[in-house]
């Protein structure tokens, strides 16, 4: 993702992403960073785990849409 941000020239703002768990394989991610025109963008990234590894990742635009999709797609 880093690639594809610095690609659009565009610039991090925060560099570690945060990562909270959501059931017991479900992990969201999320990552910031400052676009060229100023303005501040936020992603979101479900993972589903299994035996410890990620099987899947789904992006999302919004907290609320990967809490959402993290709940209706149990593994």
């Amino acid at each position: 993702m880093a690639f594809q941000i610095r690609k659009r020239g565009e610039r991090w703002i925060e560099v570690q992403p945060e990562f909270t768990e959501s059931g017991d394989n479900k992990i969201i991610g999320s990552t910031q960073w400052l676009g060229a025109d100023g303005i501040r963008h936020e992603r979101f990234q479900v993972l589903t785990l299994h035996d410890r590894k990620i099987i899947d990742m789904q992006g999302c635009a919004t907290r609320r849409q990967a809490e959402r999709f993290a709940r209706r797609h149990h593994a």
